[in-house]
């Protein structure tokens, strides 16, 4: 892609036609909507995937039996305004649209803003998406903290750092000591990615890293869980929303250690982004050479962007 994708304003509204308002996105996970769990403070979660705003309400009394979450558009605090009883929430509830989605048997969430979408759910990830879910249970995994604020890179730029581990080794120096950079590679599905990084460390797990195109990640290791969504503001600006998720009887000195670890590289990560964002809007960078090999996931979300950007509807 060109230098002047990442920065221009009339190319993010192409993409928020053509890319976020269409297609399925990857959300969060069911616990995410937990009524029951001590750590929430919200009647109910917010979303906006740039001028496109929905929320969930914080009612799922047991995450292992939900097939539909309450998902509604419009922007939760603005609509319950002087709402004060149950019966005036309901009221308010009933004349919004809903929100298309899907609840995975492992609990996660992906939404369409398309009622009706050219392809399935599961069709639209291919079919290498379920064999991967199957045999975890995300559900297991209570959400321990959130975290919201904007960053300043586009989102293009967040997805080209995210494919590849060229900087990990450098950038990610605790990282790399327990995933080591030769270890590391990218698999390309359809509209998703695994990446992969073999443990050194005894008797801890490999770790499961997946990526959905465009801006969502969902990342076990360590013992926790991780889950991060990137929503574009402007063409040079994001806004991150982390969810950290722990085993609920885990105690809170082992949720600190590998929330510690997990924003230790989610900060690296953004320091890197936002000079290289610097370097875009300066007019330091225009075009490159990718490497095939080491870079294969940025090539494959580059072209899925051109792809659908030129997609006729």
């Amino acid at each position: 892609l060109p230098a002047a994708a990442y920065t221009s304003e009339q190319f993010l509204r192409v993409c928020r036609d053509k890319i976020f308002n269409k297609n399925w996105h990857f959300i969060t996970i069911v616990n995410s909507f937990d009524a029951n769990m001590k750590h929430n403070d919200r009647e109910a979660v917010q979303f906006n995937f740039i001028d496109n705003p929905f929320f969930g309400l914080c009612d799922v009394e047991d995450v292992y039996n939900v097939k539909d979450i309450h998902l509604y558009y419009g922007v939760y605090d603005e609509i319950m305004k002087g709402v004060e009883t149950p019966e005036q929430k309901q009221e308010k509830l009933s004349t919004l649209k809903q929100v298309n989605h899907v609840v995975t048997p492992q609990g996660l969430i992906f939404i369409s803003h398309e009622e009706k979408p050219k392809q399935a759910m599961w069709d639209y990830y291919g079919n290498k998406l379920q064999p991967i879910l199957e045999g975890n249970d995300f559900r297991k995994k209570k959400l321990r903290r959130r975290l919201t604020y904007e960053c300043d890179y586009g989102f293009i730029t967040f997805i080209d750092g995210y494919q590849e581990c060229l900087h990990c080794q450098y950038t990610h120096p605790a990282f790399n000591k327990v995933y080591p950079l030769e270890f590391y590679k990218v698999e390309t599905y359809e509209n998703f990615c695994r990446q992969f990084g073999k443990t050194s460390v005894a008797d801890q797990e490999e770790g499961l890293f997946l990526y959905f195109f465009p801006t969502c990640t969902l990342n076990c290791y360590g013992g926790g869980m991780g889950i991060f969504r990137c929503n574009p503001v402007d063409a040079n600006t994001c806004r991150m929303e982390f969810e950290y998720y722990f085993d609920e009887d885990g105690s809170e000195e082992e949720f600190l250690k590998y929330y510690n670890f997990a924003r230790q590289v989610a900060i690296e990560d953004i320091e890197l982004c936002v000079e290289t964002q610097k370097n875009l809007k300066n007019g330091i960078y225009h075009r490159g050479i990718l490497n095939p090999n080491k870079e294969n996931g940025v090539i494959y979300y580059q072209n899925l962007i051109k792809e659908k950007v030129l997609a006729k509807d």
